[in-house]
């Protein structure tokens, strides 16, 4: 009788605990994270007895959760990935609109200025007309730096961004290394999988931050990798992260991990996935390449405008000077440099230039290595002063090199910030050619013609004005010229002619003594062939190693956004519908079924009344052997 009441007190105890584990279950249902519990009934070790054994009743083996390590990793996987291409997409589409608004884009403004500059080409001498130009070459100067500055805007918002994440991960890593201390002071036969779970969802929403992945230790501490394999949680300790200055550039914020008692290691290039991994893909792919594609496009059509402008004559009679301030092309000097030198970079070509960056380094050994960073190319160059492939020349502005030193070139970066206006009133504006042709057609005997001087250097034209002219006298089949310069050439009808970057033609049958000259534009006011061809500038390819117009290229700028972008709002929807499908399946298995628990609470609520039975009949069996003695 003592054993029934044991069996059934024990059976009281087991079935008033698995009461209580189907309890936490309902109250958890909508727990985030919670994995259901499951209690494993075991029996009693039996008693010996003669030649059997009689059973002594029931335990409870264990309470453990409905856990499946994989689905729980596939659920942080795709964590990570969602949430990269959540805030990849949305960052990449603030670009996307940007550059695409008809009202603050720059096609429409580059319209409108070579409308203006045709309107002057109409009509020359009219100051209206090149007053409309001279303004609508400053709306597009100003919409330039309106772009770029929108651009360092997203930067700085895209570091405050990063900042806040790196708070987070901190915030997360360090709850995750307390619960950690918790659990591994727990006995080893004893498994806490409320703080389990809540271990799961720290994880889970470190995983949104930044992609991660977990090595389980034997006293039930995880520890905690991120990006690349880099350590960030170790046993009981958190590695903090925090933003430090680019070496290149102090404005450029970079991801550093702090050892425990050590100090900042930048490990930008190993984070990924995760809203960090985002935002630093999102700077790398879309908004740096963007910037300087921008400013690339602008040196390219400041450059391109201004040697057609210097070709030209103004309202004053003046050489054209520069119409707009092209931006020097950026270099940087690293932070850890021995050496003195500044490196500086001119434009050789703009049709060379591209949207990529470039590392130089110098060693005693290898002289000056030029890498392309966009795909590791690297050009050897034995001493600076050199000319690249890709569109500038490289040389030390001032000081000098020391083994080791690294120098960071960006042609683009500052292009569109930079750009400004030169000229500072519209008479400026070169509209005419600074040399006319003319046959004596009074005294020439033959019928030659000299067509319009078209003028590709005016170098030769020094002084100006007072450059004299050239005078062209034809006999005996031979042109001879004097004057400005001085020379011959066999006279073949309608051979182009260069004389000092003057190229004209002569046509028609010529009689000994027939003259022609070459002399200043003096009160060419209504002379438009300077302005044609600035206008015809519109339409030629300058860019892009010459396959691409001015806004062919701005175009190209737009279209590798807009693809970018679309590219990650369809991984986004994928992802986010990988991460529902693997969330489905981990809850399938470990979320709390309302309909089963209250089966189980119906089985454990019978099994429990039963076992008090058991008591009952245990205690009356024995009330009634006590009567018995007594009677």
């Amino acid at each position: 009788m003592a054993d029934m009441i044991g069996i059934g007190t024990g059976a009281l105890r087991a079935y008033q605990r698995a009461l209580q584990v189907v309890s936490h279950n309902v109250s958890n249902v909508n727990t985030e994270g919670y994995s259901r519990q499951r209690l494993e009934l075991t029996t009693q070790t039996p008693q010996h007895a003669g030649n059997s054994f009689i059973g002594s009743g029931v335990r409870v083996g264990s309470i453990s959760r409905v856990y499946d390590q994989f689905l729980v990793d596939q659920v942080r996987t795709y964590s990570a990935s969602a949430s990269h291409a959540e805030v990849y997409a949305k960052n990449a589409g603030l670009i996307d609109d940007m550059l695409a608004d008809p009202d603050i884009g720059l096609a429409p403004a580059m319209d409108d200025f070579f409308a203006a500059m045709q309107a002057v080409s109409n009509d020359p001498a009219s100051l209206p007309a090149r007053q409309s130009l001279f303004s609508q070459a400053e709306t597009l100067v100003d919409r330039f730096e309106y772009l770029n500055q929108r651009f360092e805007d997203f930067r700085n918002q895209s570091t405050r961004e990063m900042s806040f994440s790196v708070s987070e991960i901190n915030g997360l890593a360090n709850q995750i290394a307390d619960i950690n201390k918790t659990i591994s002071l727990t006995p080893m036969d004893a498994q806490p999988n409320d703080l389990l779970d809540k271990r799961d969802v720290l994880l889970n929403e470190l995983a949104e931050k930044v992609a991660i992945t977990t090595v389980q230790q034997e006293n039930g501490a995880v520890n905690v990798f991120f990006g690349k394999g880099q350590l960030l949680v170790f046993n009981q300790d958190a590695h903090e992260l925090t933003l430090t200055a680019n070496q290149f550039d102090i404005k450029r914020m970079e991801v550093s991990v702090i050892p425990t008692g050590g100090t900042p290691v930048q490990v930008s290039n190993q984070v990924t996935g995760g809203e960090l991994g985002a935002l630093l893909d999102f700077r790398n792919q879309v908004l740096d390449p963007s910037q300087n594609s921008l400013g690339v496009m602008a040196i390219g059509f400041a450059d391109t405008f201004n040697q057609q402008q210097r070709l030209g004559q103004d309202l004053n009679g003046n050489l054209g000077t520069d119409f707009f301030n092209v931006a020097a092309l950026e270099t940087r000097t690293h932070g850890s440099n021995t050496g003195t030198a500044v490196i500086g970079a001119t434009l050789t070509d703009e049709g060379q230039l591209s949207n990529d960056e470039y590392e130089l380094s110098y060693s005693l050994a290898t002289g000056y290595n030029l890498t392309r960073l966009s795909d590791g190319t690297v050009n050897t160059y034995a001493a600076l002063p050199a000319t690249t492939n890709y569109g500038f020349s490289l040389d030390i502005a001032s000081g000098a090199v020391a083994d080791g030193d690294r120098f960071l070139i960006r042609p683009g970066r500052r292009g569109a910030n930079d750009l400004g206006m030169n000229i500072t009133s519209p008479t400026e504006i070169a509209a005419a050619a600074p040399v006319r042709t003319a046959a004596d057609n009074i005294n020439n005997s033959g019928n030659g013609r000299i067509t319009p001087a078209v003028v590709s250097d005016t170098t030769s034209l020094a002084p100006y004005p007072g450059w004299g002219g050239i005078n062209m006298t034809f006999n005996a089949g031979v042109i001879t010229y004097a004057g400005a310069a001085a020379g011959s050439f066999a006279y073949t009808d309608g051979q182009a002619v260069t004389i000092n970057g003057i190229s004209f033609t002569i046509n028609g049958a010529l009689a000994d003594g027939d003259t022609f000259s070459i002399e200043e534009n003096t009160g060419g006011v209504g002379d438009n062939r300077n302005a044609l061809l600035m206008s015809s500038l519109q339409n030629q390819k300058f860019m892009d190693n010459a396959s691409a117009s001015y806004n062919d290229f701005y175009g190209a700028i737009v279209a590798d956004v807009g693809i970018a972008t679309r590219q990650s709002q369809l991984t986004e929807v994928s992802q986010q519908k990988l991460l529902e499908q693997a969330v489905d399946a981990r809850d399938g298995l470990s979320g709390v079924n309302l309909d089963e628990e209250a089966a189980n609470l119906v089985k454990f609520q019978q099994a429990y009344q039963a076992a008090s039975q058991v008591i009952v009949t245990a205690n009356t069996m024995f009330q009634s052997l006590l009567s018995a003695i007594r009677g």
